[in-house]
């Protein structure tokens, strides 16, 4: 079953910041695309594009490198009572990290328990963190 929303929304989010760039998860599997590339991420759906803070970009750039963070399906508020957050932000307590280098996707392991907002955005530190840590 298509989800016009989720999949327009991602779709309209990414193209402010990168017009090849996409997520799907129509298939019930969160997909990260660019060009005639797509990569299967290990999280649940459906899965957000996380935003680098309110710079309105979704990549850190590092060199060569450039790294995206994809939040995994929000998680119940109760699970989220130690932060002040809402359910408009979507947040989720798994995301994962596709790096592109030289036109090549790969996808970092999933990070559990951090919490990770696709609207209010993440530190660089974060996205360093993921880039730090690749396989």
């Amino acid at each position: 079953m298509i989800r016009p929303f989720g999949l327009l929304g991602s779709l309209l989010l990414m193209s402010c910041a990168n017009a090849h760039v996409s997520l799907n998860d129509d298939s019930g599997q969160c997909v990260f695309d660019k060009d005639t590339q797509h990569i299967a991420l290990q999280l649940k759906t459906p899965c957000s594009l996380v935003k680098v803070n309110d710079d309105g970009r979704y990549f850190y750039q590092y060199n060569n490198v450039k790294v995206y963070i994809v939040a995994g399906a929000p998680a119940a508020l109760d699970e989220l009572k130690r932060w002040q957050v809402k359910a408009i932000d979507k947040c989720s307590l798994q995301s994962q990290a596709v790096f592109i280098t030289d036109g090549k996707m790969t996808a970092s392991t999933v990070r559990d328990k951090g919490l990770t907002c696709p609207t209010i955005g993440l530190d660089e530190k974060v996205y360093r963190h993921f880039l730090n840590n690749k396989q």
